[in-house]
C-alpha cells in the first residue's frame, strides 16, 4: 500500500508540475493567420466607407453600400481559403474546399456563381489586377461602383501551408522509434524499481523518465497522433521518475537498516567473552599470583 501511494503521489506531482511549468504556446499560426486577415478586412471596410462616392449612380451607391455589409460579415465569419499549395503568401479565389476569398465571396452572393466559377478554374491564384483584362468581371465591378484598385485592395494573400491544412495523423518515424524506445526503457525501469529497487535501478529510472517527459512535450504541438504518442511518452516518463526517486529511497532505507542490524550484532558480540586479569591472591597471610577471569554473556 505504501509503495503504490508514493508512486501514485510522485506521478501526480510530475504530472502537475509538468503542467504548471510548462509555457504556454504563443497565439498560433492558425489564429494569427485568422486575425491578420480580420485586421486587413477591418482596414478595407473603413476605406470602402470612406470614399467619396457622389459621382455613383444610385444604384451603384445601393449595391456598394450591401457589398460592404456583405464584407463585414464575411470578415466575421473568418472562413478563409487555405493556401495548400504555396510556400509564399499567394491569393486563392476558392481552395480545395470551397472556400472563398473576399471578392469571390461578394461576387458569388450577388448571384454571380457563373463567374465565380470561371475564374477559379481558369486563374484560380491570380491577382484582381492580373484580371483586369476580364470584361465579365470589370462589369460586375462597375455595376457595384467599386474600381479594380478597391477589388485588388479587398483580395488578401493567404500564408503558405496555412496551419491545420492538409494536416495528417501521421507519427514521424524518428519520433516513433524514439517513443518506444523511452518508453520501454521507462517502463523496464519502474519494474525492477518496484519489484528489486536500488540505487543504480533509481537512477536509471530518473534519466530514462526525464528523457521521456523532454521528448514528449517536444512533440505536442504536432497533429493529435503525434501528441497522443508526446503525453503518453510523458506519462510513461513520469512512472519512470517517480518509481526511480522511490527505487533510491527505498535502497537508502534498506542501507539504514542494515548498518542497523550491523551495530545491533557488534553490542552483541562486545557483551560476549572471556577476560583474563592478573591478580594477587591472598592465601594463609602469604600473598599468591593467580589469574582472574571474568566472562561475559
Amino acid at each position: 500500500m505504501r509503495r503504490a501511494l508514493v508512486i501514485f503521489s510522485l506521478t501526480a506531482g510530475s504530472v502537475i508540475l509538468f503542467g504548471a511549468v510548462r509555457p504556454k504556446p504563443a497565439e498560433s499560426a492558425t489564429s494569427a493567420e485568422v486575425a491578420r486577415l480580420q485586421h486587413h478586412f477591418d482596414s478595407v471596410g473603413i476605406e470602402l466607407r470612406s470614399r467619396d462616392v457622389s459621382s455613383l449612380t444610385r444604384a451603384q451607391r445601393v449595391k456598394r453600400a450591401r457589398l460592404a455589409g456583405w464584407l463585414q460579415q464575411y470578415r466575421n465569419a473568418a472562413t478563409f481559403p487555405k493556401n495548400d499549395r504555396f510556400a509564399v503568401a499567394t491569393p486563392f479565389f476558392r481552395d480545395a474546399e470551397g472556400s472563398l476569398c473576399a471578392m469571390a465571396y461578394l461576387i458569388d452572393r450577388s448571384g454571380r456563381h457563373d463567374l465565380v466559377n470561371a475564374v477559379a478554374s481558369t486563374r484560380n491564384n491570380a491577382y484582381i489586377r492580373e484580371l483586369a483584362g476580364d470584361p465579365a468581371l470589370i462589369a460586375w465591378l462597375d455595376s457595384a461602383g467599386l474600381s479594380v484598385a478597391e477589388a485588388a485592395r479587398i483580395q488578401p494573400e493567404y500564408n503558405g501551408g496555412f496551419p491545420g491544412y492538409g494536416e495528417t495523423n501521421r507519427v514521424t518515424g524518428d519520433f516513433a522509434l524514439t517513443a518506444i524506445a523511452l518508453g520501454s526503457v521507462s517502463l523496464a525501469t519502474s519494474a525492477v524499481n518496484l519489484v528489486k529497487p536500488s540505487y543504480l535501478s533509481g537512477v536509471l529510472g530518473v534519466l530514462a523518465g526525464t528523457a521521456a517527459v523532454i521528448t514528449g512535450a517536444n512533440h505536442l504541438d504536432g497533429n493529435r497522433s503525434t501528441e497522443r504518442v508526446g503525453t503518453a511518452t510523458i506519462v510513461l516518463g513520469g512512472v519512470s521518475i517517480a518509481s526511480g526517486i522511490y527505487g533510491i529511497l527505498e535502497a537508502r532505507e534498506e542501507d539504514d537498516r542494515g548498518r542497523d542490524r550491523d551495530k545491533r550484532g557488534d553490542r552483541r558480540r562486545n557483551r560476549r567473552g572471556m577476560v583474563f586479569t592478573p591478580d594477587v591472591i591472598f592465601a594463609q597471610s602469604a600473598p599468591r599470583l593467580g589469574v582472574l577471569v571474568r566472562t561475559t554473556f
